[in-house]
């Protein structure tokens, strides 16, 4: 399997994201977490995603059903924090290849 690639700003307005919904649950979220867990039987695991870790397909699904968000505005937010993330033509594939050259 090759090097897992990081676009750094989307990785960042992630954590961003997942911070902000974290932070709007008022201190409930662990708590919640802890029922989450007992009724789904996997812990989230939230902490290391509020600090810039790169989050698969389904560990980011399972967050936003977590924090009761459906994927589309999740990244709806995503695309608000980092305006970059929106798709340009003008900018096509920047992201994309300053990730690979690192």
């Amino acid at each position: 399997m090759g090097k897992q690639i990081k676009i750094e700003e989307l990785t960042k307005a992630i954590s961003t994201v997942i911070k902000k919904l974290y932070k709007d649950r008022n201190g409930v979220i662990l708590s919640e977490n802890n029922e989450y867990f007992t009724e789904i039987g996997k812990n989230l695991g939230l902490e290391r995603y509020i600090s810039d870790h790169n989050v698969t397909c389904s560990k980011l699904f399972a967050i936003c059903d977590f924090l009761e968000i459906s994927l589309s505005d999740f990244f709806k937010l995503v695309e608000e924090e980092d305006e970059k993330l929106k798709f340009h033509k003008e900018t096509k594939g920047q992201l994309v290849k300053k990730a690979y050259k690192k």
